[in-house]
């Protein structure tokens, strides 16, 4: 075992980019394969015993017997070289003497471990990198060529718990069911088992990004939830509670049926405006001078026709929907972000934006700039992504463990809020929680209540 505790610690305190200008740099989404390939584990301790959930039933396990331990040593020690000469403040969350102290467990176990086992210990050792908030791009995953299968499901966190919002065949008819345990586990023991597991800018990251390590099977196995072949879920609808077993298909199969996003967002809807249109910008003039504008991914906004509105006297307030908008390139919003700000500047109380848990990376640089320039409404979620966060990562691959897997290293700080903001949201001035009830029905409280805040 390397002696990673000897190391100087040369990057904590030296710097910290404070951004005063507009960003040169993109802030990207997560390419799709990476976004279906995100999950796994327990456990915030430095403890490299093997994973497993209490009160589960352990499925059969087998150690990894080709697992070469001198060359995990090796990239690990990599790890924490490369780490450190490329986060400038890679501890800013957690003490680098824990850190270490948990990768070296991991050395010590990993032959025990099983290939799942030591994926998600891992996983579960990076996001501790995280945990404090600010570092939400910065994720450890299976490669995709080792990447699990995914369980045929779309599945979203509402207040009443976890529901399935979409399901592959033969299973449609899931979509409404409410998910209570998976094989002997139940849900709140599963969900609480991955948290940990989870890269977040601040608490609403966790449950935009849960989805991605529940559906896969690997992270399931690592668990000691699942075992291999079909899973067990046991869900309620309609009053009753029923078993499903469901076989695990791969990323690909998954991401062909599901879209890129769909373990993050919610599935389209024709009944609710947000979710109505794919397209990653749109704007309609409602009712009462309304300009209703929705921002789904960030790049390049035509915002000529919601100002043309503006110019013509036909609309005197705005709504900008940011929900569902996990980012894109921060370089490209400049026309959506003047927009808001002339219609503030000259309608005080005028524009209300909308924010929700998938509300991250780009578009929580905009959420957070119209908040620092203007005198807008916030209504909705908390965002998941942070005022001023770590992001721009390089990845790294780290091939000797049992399931060849990537990290990804925050090389920049984006700082959009005042420097000693210790916010890592914007708590909305009129929070709406997302309801099972309300998505099912087609209702959208949220936006009801932002076009009420422009009487």
């Amino acid at each position: 075992m390397s002696n990673r505790a000897d190391r100087t610690d040369q990057s904590i305190g030296e710097y910290l980019v404070r951004m005063t200008t507009p960003p040169r740099i993109s802030l990207t989404t997560f390419p799709a394969a990476l976004l279906a390939a995100m999950i796994l584990l327990a456990s915030c301790s430095a403890d490299a015993a093997s994973p497993s959930v209490a009160g589960s039933s352990a499925p059969s396990r087998t150690a990894v017997p080709s697992a070469s331990t001198s060359a995990v040593a090796e990239e690990l020690d990599h790890l924490v070289e490369v780490l450190e000469r490329t986060h400038p403040d890679p501890y800013h969350g957690v003490a680098r003497a824990d850190f270490v102290s948990a990768l070296d467990a991991f050395e010590v176990a990993l032959p025990d471990m099983t290939a799942e086992e030591a994926t998600v210990e891992m996983m579960r050792i990076w996001a501790m990198l995280t945990l404090e908030g600010r570092d939400g791009h910065q994720f450890a995953l299976p490669t995709a060529a080792a990447s699990g299968p995914f369980l045929p499901i779309r599945v979203y966190e509402f207040a009443e718990g976890l529901f399935v919002t979409g399901a592959a065949p033969p299973h449609e008819d899931l979509a409404g069911a409410r998910i209570t345990a998976v094989e002997s586990t139940p849900i709140d023991d599963v969900l609480a088992a991955i948290e940990p597991l989870v890269p977040r800018d601040g608490p609403a990251t966790v449950p935009a990004f849960r989805p991605f390590f529940f559906l896969r099977t690997d992270v399931l196995r690592g668990l000691g939830i699942a075992d291999a072949g079909p899973v067990a879920v046991e869900v309620e609808r309609d009053g009753a509670t029923e078993t499903v077993e469901l076989d695990p298909i791969p990323l690909e199969e998954w991401t062909a049926w599901g879209d890129g996003l769909g373990m993050q967002q919610l599935p389209a809807d024709s009944r609710v405006r947000y979710l109505a249109d794919p397209q990653p910008y749109a704007a309609d003039l409602l009712d009462e001078g309304v300009a209703y504008v929705r921002y789904r991914a960030v790049g390049h906004p035509d915002v000529a026709r919601a100002r043309a509105w503006f110019d013509a006297g036909q609309a005197t307030s705005l709504v900008l929907d940011l929900r569902q908008n996990p980012g894109g390139d921060n370089r490209t919003y400049a026309p959506l972000l003047a927009l808001v700000e002339d219609v503030a500047a000259a309608n005080p109380g005028a524009v209300t934006v909308l924010t929700d848990r998938v509300t991250f990376s780009a578009a929580a640089n905009l959420a957070t700039e119209i908040e620092a320039r203007t005198d807008a409404r916030f209504v909705g979620e908390p965002m998941g992504g942070g005022l001023n966060f770590w992001n721009d990562v390089e990845r790294l691959r780290l091939d000797a463990l049992p399931i060849p897997m990537e990290v990804a290293i925050s090389v920049r700080y984006w700082q959009f809020a005042a420097p000693d903001d210790p916010r890592l949201t914007i708590e909305p001035d009129v929070a709406v929680e997302v309801t099972a009830a309300d998505f099912f029905a087609g209702r959208d409280p949220a936006l009801d209540a932002a076009l009420s805040s422009t009487d």
